[in-house]
């Protein structure tokens, strides 16, 4: 059995062991966290991008007979100049609500009747750019 005096520095060793498994767990757990506070961001920028998609299909669907004034940029003569300036408004809102916002257009197929919206804006880093799409159709026209 060996002497006390040759086990020496023995507890110590094993603390700087745990202490490197405590500072690596940390470091995992703060990664974590940024990953989760990154996924956040981008959801809540989805909701708030969906949302203003809807806002402006709902708004064209109330005034179905003056939807080819919703299209973004303007295709066309358009009768209802307040739906033009309503459209114009939205276009103004997405791009002040969404940080990077780099486009919102509206298009309108006549053939199928149907209006297609879609929102451009750039992620955490220049090359994230995300899109989101929402596709309806148009009643009453």
């Amino acid at each position: 059995m060996k002497s006390p005096a040759t086990q020496r520095g023995f507890g110590l060793f094993d603390a700087m062991i745990a202490f490197s498994i405590l500072a690596f767990g940390l470091l995992t757990m703060t990664r974590f966290q940024f990953r989760l506070i990154a996924q956040a961001t981008e959801a809540q920028q989805r909701g708030t991008a969906t949302q203003l998609a809807d806002e402006l299909l709902n708004t064209m669907l109330v005034d179905a007979g003056s939807a080819t004034c919703y299209t973004l940029p303007a295709a066309g003569a358009c009768a209802n100049p307040a739906a033009m300036v309503r459209a114009s408004d939205w276009q103004a809102r997405v791009m002040a609500s969404l940080p990077g916002a780099t486009g919102a257009t509206s298009t309108l197929d006549p053939a199928t009747n149907r209006m297609v919206v879609t929102i451009n804006w750039i992620g955490k880093d220049s090359a994230d750019t995300r899109t989101h799409q929402v596709i309806s159709d148009v009643r009453g026209n």
